[in-house]
């Protein structure tokens, strides 16, 4: 549920950026009567909520509880004028009133038992008959924009449904769609919400700390299905990696995670969420966590040798043209030789 709360969060924020970007008396005013707004709704919300619904004691203690603090800071950053603060306690309100919202429709439409395996994934789908292709793609792309779908659940459904290579390109179009428009949001509205939240002087230290090394890491992360890949397409916004080198990085990974994910399938199907599958779950994790962590600690010397590789073979396929070329020419000088010019 996450993304559907930080697109949420970043249109809000990107659009009053300007009205908050000075922390004027009557700014901080609007401010701290947007939080008092936010924090009614989400206590309304979570009233009739606690009241329809069977909701965990502590759950009810703890979304109670959040309310105090909140006001705490909210009230200290309006009267010291505490920009960052009060920027923080704004979000941190809109945040939760935008989650009691989303908690209460998908408890009210009981949205995570309808879609919460590969059967009903493919029921739904059924349905629909010869446009159940066009279905799949949409899903696949707001499984990446949108809804909080684990890929391997609609992956599994498609493959049911479709059979293996019909899955793999209607998903290969829906992620890159999906991750291509996650990556613009991430660049047109994140990176005015990481400005805004936390300064430019700190958003220029983050890009200055993860250039270079960007591309390797995201790269690699994008190869586990452990990763949240709308949330990466977002960072990936946020760097300063451009639209074409993102583009070739889903270009190479999106199809690779596609058919490794779709082969691998059965095999995570294998392995338990309890009892001796849960040791092997944290190894598989832990694994994935080291490899992204050695990917960002030897990043300059992954991408040299990179470099290194993709020069050895283009400059093996530009001398075999030329060898070609010899050929062809060593061939076609004998068009001019003077015997055989026809007089």
């Amino acid at each position: 549920m996450i993304d559907i709360f930080l697109y949420n969060v970043i249109i809000f924020l990107s659009t009053a950026y300007n009205i908050y970007k000075i922390m004027t008396l009557k700014s901080r005013y609007i401010s701290l009567i947007t939080v008092f707004l936010a924090l009614i709704v989400y206590n309304i919300t979570l009233l009739y909520t606690f009241a329809k619904f069977d909701i965990n004691f502590y759950v009810k203690v703890v979304s109670t509880v959040l309310n105090i603090p909140i006001l705490i800071f909210s009230l200290i950053g309006v009267i010291g004028n505490y920009q960052q603060c009060v920027r923080w306690v704004l979000s941190i309100s809109v945040l939760l009133a935008i989650v009691s919202i989303c908690y209460y429709i998908v408890l009210k439409f009981d949205l995570i038992s309808k879609f919460d395996s590969a059967e009903k994934v493919q029921a739904f789908l059924s349905k629909y008959g010869a446009y159940a292709g066009i279905i799949f793609i949409a899903v696949q792309f707001l499984q990446v924009t949108i809804i909080p779908l684990p890929a391997a659940i609609t992956t599994l459904a498609g493959v049911a449904l479709f059979g293996f290579w019909p899955t793999f390109f209607y998903s290969v179009i829906g992620t890159m769609i999906g991750s291509m428009l996650a990556f613009y949001l991430g660049r047109k509205f994140g990176v005015k919400l990481i400005i805004w939240l936390f300064g430019k002087n700190s958003y220029d230290k983050y890009v200055k700390f993860t250039q270079g090394k960007d591309k390797i890491v995201l790269t690699l992360m994008f190869f586990f299905p452990f990763f949240p890949d709308d949330l990466l397409c977002i960072v990936a916004g946020i760097t300063d990696m451009k639209y074409w080198q993102f583009f070739i990085i889903m270009l190479i990974t999106r199809p690779l995670n596609i058919l490794i994910l779709e082969g691998a399938l059965k095999g995570f199907a294998a392995i338990p969420l309890t009892g001796y599958g849960i040791p092997i779950w944290i190894a598989i994790i832990a694994i994935a966590l080291i490899a992204v962590v050695l990917a960002f600690k030897y990043s300059n010397k992954l991408e040299k040798a990179l470099i290194s590789l993709f020069d050895k073979i283009s400059s093996k396929i530009k001398k075999k043209d030329k060898i070609e070329l010899k050929e062809i020419y060593s061939q076609s000088k004998s068009c001019y030789d003077k015997k055989n010019i026809i007089k």
